[in-house]
């Protein structure tokens, strides 16, 4: 059986689409009005999701920068987030995080954002993202582990059963990913290139 995260309890509100299904997003009050092309797009999920790697070939389609949580936050601090969080802690980490993403929304033009797992932590990730098309990437938590077994070790992984703590992760993280997200996309096994064109075919504005 496919295992995502727990669903996301008693959210009420506007569906995004999911893989022709529909997943809830929480109401957030009134969005001001602001020219859709300006809009950023944002891509959440956990970490191996796959957030860098269509992040930037959908930043390529639309002629957009790309503005990559780990690879920022190595250029401001030279270091890499599994390094950063070895020697100055995860609370640390995740809050420099928060902060790469949020330069990365204030950046003009406005770029394909791929933001850091734990941006999902931080309760103020719901009102930073009301004026940003936000995507979620989902991936089958058993394929996430294979993935990340293959990590080239700038992640900061846990030690341990690693499918627990994915588990644990996507417990407390996708509650918010779906609350925020736009739309939903199945990234499991689906290539980069077939989520890319989905993605621009349900842009609602006229970026491509």
């Amino acid at each position: 059986m496919e295992e995502y995260g727990s669903p996301p309890p008693g959210l009420t509100a506007q569906p995004t689409p999911f893989d022709g299904k529909w997943a809830p997003r929480a109401l957030s009050g009134t969005i001001p009005p602001m020219p859709a092309q300006s809009r950023p797009i944002v891509l959440v999920g956990l970490m191996g999701s796959g957030k860098t790697t269509v992040g930037s070939a959908l930043a390529e389609r639309l002629g957009r920068p790309f503005w990559g949580g780990d690879a920022k936050l190595l250029q401001v601090t030279g270091m890499t987030p599994a390094a950063l969080g070895a020697e100055r802690g995860l609370d640390v980490l995740h809050g420099l995080e928060f902060e790469v993403m949020s330069l990365g929304l204030a950046h003009r033009p406005h770029p394909v954002v791929a933001a850091a797992a734990s941006v999902g932590l931080d309760p103020r990730l719901p009102g930073l993202l009301l004026e940003a098309w936000t995507i979620w990437l989902r991936v089958e938590l058993a394929h996430l582990v294979s993935r990340l077994q293959r990590d080239d070790g700038h992640r900061p992984l846990p030690a341990g059963d690693l499918l627990a703590t994915l588990r644990e992760m996507a417990r407390v993280r996708d509650p918010v990913y779906a609350q925020v997200a736009d739309l939903t996309l199945d990234a499991t096994r689906t290539p980069a290139a077939a989520l890319v064109q989905r993605i621009i075919e349900a842009l609602p504005f006229p970026d491509a």
